[in-house]
């Protein structure tokens, strides 16, 4: 596991600011795939809970 630095930390005057924006950088990467991934996994159910509504309504 990563280690994550708070807002505070980077804030610091001990951190350059490219050191800053690299972080904050893959921060927001980490992100965007978290984003990505709930949105497929809720993409998915529905598409699931969808065709389970469509067999119940055909019986």
């Amino acid at each position: 596991m990563a280690y994550v630095y708070t807002d505070k930390t980077l804030q610091s005057e001990h951190w350059p600011e490219p050191t800053q924006a690299a972080v904050l950088w893959e921060r927001a990467k980490h992100w965007e795939q978290n984003a990505n991934y709930w949105k497929a996994r809720a993409e998915s159910a529905e598409r699931r809970m969808l065709e389970h509504y469509c067999t119940e309504e055909g019986n």
